[in-house]
């Protein structure tokens, strides 16, 4: 059950987080803030999208959001790199990695500019404001429920696909993205305990990341020259990769948010 009152605090502490995490980021970009700041921004996003349509098709708003999606588009390559530097620092110090450090910190510097920008003016206009007075808890239930179902069904009918076949690695990265939006939606409803969904959505949520972690770093050694060094760091992705699959399989072979997906 979501109420107005409760919908329009989180909205509001969404809100004021996605302010602090910009001006965290631009004061220094570092991994951690960049991850914190597409974090809020996720949960804005999911909040953002149970608003009445009213209001998510005022211009203001839209033009608010389109900011919000740029500026995670644009950090979305600033992630992956962050992802890469961690994974290359795991690996014993050698002319090969090093290069590949000072190259890859080269052009995070370059995304990082583009970035900035978007995120100054991110911070001058974060989002609309939302009210309690301004919301109609049927109105706003009847949305959060649709967008539950919604996302359900499409989780619901891409598991199985995934599941079966380890090399849908662009599916899997759409699954991971739903089920983060649906845990999200989820959260700001009203409960004494995490419901069941909840808590296997948290838990894919974890696996699923360290399979796009591994994801994003196979995919960016494949792309260099072969040498004994990289051959290393891809073998020992793969394993990492192939370790994390089987437990994602293991960990959804019960899909408890298949009660929420619409019938289509």
């Amino acid at each position: 059950m979501i109420t107005r009152d409760s919908f329009a605090k989180e909205y509001d502490k969404f809100l004021k987080a996605l302010t602090r995490r910009v001006k965290a980021y631009l004061r220094d970009p570092n991994a951690e803030n960049v991850h914190r700041l597409r974090t809020s921004t996720r949960r804005l996003q999911a909040a953002f999208a149970l608003l009445p349509k009213a209001s998510r098709k005022q211009t203001k708003a839209q033009k608010a959001m389109a900011r919000i999606k740029e500026l995670m588009k644009v950090n979305a390559s600033v992630r992956d790199q962050d992802i890469i530097l961690s994974k290359l620092s795991t690996y014993k110090q050698n002319p090969t990695y090093e290069r590949l450090v000072e190259d890859l910190r080269k052009s995070r510097k370059s995304h990082l500019e583009q970035a900035k920008e978007l995120a100054l003016a991110v911070q001058k206009n974060p989002g609309p404001r939302v009210k309690p007075k301004d919301l109609s808890e049927p109105t706003l239930q009847k949305r959060h429920d649709k967008v539950v179902r919604k996302l359900s069904s499409k989780i619901t009918s891409e598991l199985p696909l995934v599941r079966e076949d380890p090399s849908k690695v662009e599916q899997l990265h759409v699954v991971r993205r739903d089920c983060k939006q649906l845990r999200y939606v989820l959260e700001m409803s009203e409960f004494s305990r995490p419901p069941k969904p909840l808590v296997a959505l948290r838990s894919w949520q974890d696996l699923l990341g360290t399979i796009r972690d591994h994801d994003v770093m196979i995919e960016y050694l494949q792309e260099l020259r072969k040498s004994p060094e990289i051959l290393v760091a891809l073998n020992t992705e793969t394993e990492g990769r192939g370790n994390s699959y089987r437990k994602f399989v293991e960990a959804s072979r019960e899909n408890p948010v298949s009660p929420f997906a619409a019938k289509l």
